[in-house]
This record gives C-alpha cells, structure tokens and sequence, in this order.
C-alpha cells in the first residue's frame, strides 16, 4: 500500500509539472509577438478631408460667381446659399445655416478636375426689388470618392444691385500693323430699368487655344474703346468687355459682352527703302542702303532694270538678302542700269520700290 501511494503521488507532481511547462511555453510565445502591457483597443484614425478655402462671392451684372480653393481630393462641390436681412451679423453658427440654407447647385469630378481654383455661377433677380434689403450668404462643401464630405467652408456674402449697367455690345475690331482697336457701345440702362449716369469698362482676352482670360487695362477705361499693343500676329484670341457701375462705393462689373474672336493677319508692308545709292569699278556695280526699321523685317530684293530698254526690271536677288549692300558683276560694261531696292517682312509683304538709282558700268 505504502508503495501504490508513492507511485501516485509522483504521477501528480510530474503532470503539474509538465502543465507548468506548457503554460509557460505559451506564455512565452504570446508574449514573444507583442507588447508585454496589453491595453484598450486603439481606434483607427478618422479621414477628414480639407475644407474648400478662400471663398469668394462676385457680382457681375445679374450673377454671383462664387470661387473657391479645393483639395485634390475632392469630387464634388456642394454649394449652398442662405437669404438674409443685409444687417444680419457677420458670425453665423454652422448648424443654423445648414437649417436655413439651401443648396442651390453642385460642381462635378469633371468640373473640379479643370482647374484647382472652380466656380459656380448663381444667378438673383434684378427686378425683385426685395434684394435692396437682402443679401446673400454662400457656403461650400466638398465630397470625396467614397462620398465622405469636409467640414463647412467659411462663408462669403455678397449684396446684389439692379443699379449695375447692362453689358455692352457690338464689340469690334480694326486691326493694323501696332494695335488691335477696340471699340463698342456704350450701354444706356442698369439692370433695373434706370438710365446709366456714370459708366466705365474693363477688357479682357485669353488666347482660344486654352488659358483663363486676363484685364487688358490696368485701370476702368473712360471711353468705349481700347488699343491692345501686345498680340502676336497669327494666334486667335477671344475679347469681351465689361461696364464697370459704382454702387454704394464699390466697383461692380456687369456681365461680359458677347465674345468677339480676332486672328490678326499681317497684311502691312515694311516701308520703302531710301537713300538708295550706287557705285561702278572695274565691272562691278555696288548698291548701298539704310537699313529699315521694323522688328519682323525678313530682308531686302534688289531689282535692275537696262536704261533706255522697254523691259520689266530683273529681280538679282531670289531670296531676300538681310545685308544692307548689294554687288552686281553681271552687268554689261558701258551700259547704263537702274537699281531699287524693295524690303520684306517675315510674312512675305513687299514694300514700294525705293527710289531708283541709275549707275553706268565702268569696265
């Protein structure tokens, strides 16, 4: 009996003892692929995506252009808009617009992926005379791929006017060899019916092979025309003007004048040669000249004509020569011969003739 006891009780110690083993093995291994401290879970963190900035609201006859800067992020732009008394204070909580507001458009992914910079134009009604108490609070949020939006923009507000002029138009264009001149119409009513008392205008062109368009002057025009001095013969551009109103003394632009396209084609000649004069030695005839002027000057052709001969001139030179002296060996010594001297500009113009100068060969 004494031996059977003995047998069991060791039994017990060695399962206790491989259990230990085992546990410890498993702690080991547990413990062996993280932290030894095990706290609460982390949860992951959140995607925000940026709020639109610099929001902007611009009147331009009877639209409102709302502008504003988006993340790369955004697919979508919601625009909201809330009317309110023009004493309406300044600060607005976000819930209480959100409540009033009323989203009156969205700008889509391809809208968005133009430019980083979109707008969206909103249109009022000049004739309702309730704006001359309102105005109007814009506000902007933007949605990402998975449809999460950004927090609220900051808001721009803007106060419509019917007092802003009606835009011109017939727009035209006269172009000569230094100016593209502009001229239009000057428009005779605002938007609400009443005459115009004071009006200047603003022009603006970008080139129709893409880019935004720019102000050509660098300050309202008091007069309905405008010389642009910097164009590039050959490029088509797109102008348009806007009458420029001042209103409870702020400046409004109205909307653009209908587009008027204008490709300038350099039909100008370079002016004639002058002071044409020549020399004979020894069977050569030398021809000397100034040199023109212009700026797209290509060269210049030497023309010679046999004195006393019902000939039409003989060109010496098949292309222009940019060098301002001209030798001819192949006349016929004792014969006398008249020269000119045309100049060429880079589009193939041809001037007049210089004057003619007559030389006898000296053999």
């Amino acid at each position: 009996m004494k031996t059977s006891a003995s047998t069991s009780c060791s039994g017990t110690v060695r399962r206790r003892l491989w259990l230990g083993l085992v546990w410890s093995g498993l702690v080991a291994v547990i413990g062996g692929g993280g932290c030894a401290k095990v706290g609460p879970p982390v949860p992951p963190a959140r995607f925000t995506l940026a709020a639109a900035s610099d929001v902007t609201a611009t009147q331009y006859g009877a639209q409102i252009v709302v502008r504003f800067t988006k993340p790369a992020q955004a697919v979508r732009a919601d625009i909201f808009r809330r009317v309110e008394p023009r004493d309406a204070l300044p600060a607005l909580p976000e819930e209480v617009f959100l409540r009033e507001a009323r989203l009156i458009g969205s700008l889509d992914d391809k809208a968005l992926a133009v430019t980083t910079s979109p707008a969206y134009t909103d249109q009022f009604d000049p004739q309702d005379p309730g704006w001359a108490t309102k105005c109007a609070r814009y506000a902007v949020r933007l949605v990402d791929a998975r449809g999460r939006p950004s927090p609220l923009s900051g808001y721009a507000v803007v106060y419509p006017s019917a007092a802003v002029a009606q835009p011109p138009c017939d727009l035209r264009a006269e172009v000569t060899q230094a100016v593209i001149h502009l001229t239009w119409h000057v428009p005779v009513q605002n938007l609400d019916g009443s005459p115009v008392t004071e009006v200047r205008f603003n022009v603006y062109r970008r080139r129709t092979d893409g880019g935004p368009a720019s102000r050509r002057n660098s300050a309202p025009l008091p007069t309905p025309d405008f010389a642009d001095g910097d164009f590039v013969f050959g490029e088509e551009y797109e102008y348009v003007v806007r009458a420029v109103s001042l209103v409870r003394g702020e400046l409004i632009e109205s909307q653009a004048s209908p587009p008027l396209r204008v490709r300038p084609v350099d039909t100008f000649p370079p002016a004639a040669p002058t002071n044409v004069t020549a020399a004979s030695a020894a069977g050569l005839v030398s021809v000397f000249f100034p040199a023109n002027t212009e700026t797209d000057l290509r060269g210049y052709v030497i023309y010679r004509s046999e004195v006393g001969k019902d000939e039409p001139p003989v060109r010496l030179t098949p292309t222009p020569i940019q060098r301002t002296t001209f030798q001819d060996r192949t006349g016929v010594g004792g014969r006398v011969y008249r020269y000119v001297v045309t100049a060429v500009d880079v589009f193939g113009n041809e001037s007049a003739p210089s004057n003619a100068v007559e030389v006898e060969v000296v053999p």
